[in-house]
């Protein structure tokens, strides 16, 4: 038997409940705030379906793995699905530098991969030759690996489904394990760099396309990818809040301090800055999907924004 404390036992599922991991998300209204990833860049690498778990013993990424050092800073691995009308198997890279670039990168001769990452390991993209300039609009990196976990391969799956059947120009990536499944369908857009919990079609436009406001979808932001996870970015999404959609294309530096589980974290954007307080919340479980009684589990912490202060 897994030990664990009184207020988690209360929050498990029952003995014989075997609830998908998204279901049982909504149910305890988990919050996704805190959750995203922190990262300097995205290499994304076209492979044919099927995938196994995890996608890195999949031949085409032999010898990689889901982080890797580059010169661009930490960089996560995702393999996305070939889209259909392409020619040849390529690379797409998202950069965060002051905004988020976008590099694509065809790999049409034998261990091209192989030495594109090696390059990358040295070089910015930009001084790359073999690069391809892409107009950086709008775009979803969808997790649908159905093989990771149920929940991304079958609620993923259908909002893939229903996006590529409406007459749209965004670009649409079905990717790999972005971590987080139990938010189910989780997606990070660019070039803005946000991660997203519980998406459905109208909300997934209208965060793409600006045109609603941020405080009716800042509880599905899982964090901007330029913050430490946790308190970081929920101070961030605070900030977000108040200054809406323009915040994806300012700076951001920030300041954190903690003492006996409480944060407090300055965030300067251009001429302004703000004072965000935060507290720890509650303990609360991550499940394994359909097993019984959520068994294993692990543990994460919610927090509670306390204050929320412009200063300059």
């Amino acid at each position: 038997m897994q030990k664990s404390s009184e207020n988690i036992n209360q929050l498990l599922p029952l003995p014989g409940d075997k609830p998908t991991c998204s279901e049982y998300t909504q149910k305890i209204n988990l919050d996704p705030r805190g959750t995203a990833l922190n990262i300097d860049a995205v290499l994304l690498v076209e492979v044919p379906l099927p995938w196994p778990k995890p996608v890195f013993d999949h031949a085409y990424l032999n010898g990689l793995e889901p982080l890797i050092k580059t010169s661009m800073g930490m960089t996560r691995v995702l393999a996305s699905q070939p889209r259909e009308g392409n020619q040849s198997v390529s690379a797409t890279i998202f950069h965060k530098e002051e905004t988020i670039t976008r590099w694509d990168f065809p790999l049409d001769k034998e261990n091209s991969l192989t030495k594109l990452v090696e390059n990358l390991i040295t070089s910015n993209p930009k001084s790359l030759d073999s690069k391809k300039s892409t107009q950086n609009k709008e775009a979803i990196l969808l997790c649908t690996q159905g093989s990771h976990d149920i929940c991304c391969g079958s609620k993923g799956t259908r909002l893939a489904e229903l996006i590529e059947t409406h007459d749209n120009d965004i670009e649409l990536f079905k990717v790999s394990h972005l971590g987080g499944h139990r938010f189910s369908p989780t997606a990070m857009t660019m070039p803005d760099g946000r991660m997203w919990a519980g998406l459905d079609l109208e909300t997934i436009f209208s965060i793409i396309e600006k045109k609603i406001e941020v405080e009716k979808v800042a509880k599905l932001c899982r964090g901007w990818i330029g913050a430490a996870k946790g308190p970081e970015q929920i101070a961030e999404i605070e900030i977000f809040k108040q200054t809406g959609w323009k915040l994806d294309k300012q700076n951001r530096e920030i300041i954190t301090r903690a003492s006996n589980n409480k944060w407090s974290i300055e965030i300067a954007v251009e001429d302004k800055k703000w004072l965000v307080c935060i507290n720890k919340g509650r303990e609360v479980p991550t499940i394994t999907c359909r097993s019984e009684g959520g068994l294993p589990f692990t543990t994460a912490n919610e927090y509670i924004v306390e204050s929320v202060e412009k200063i300059t």
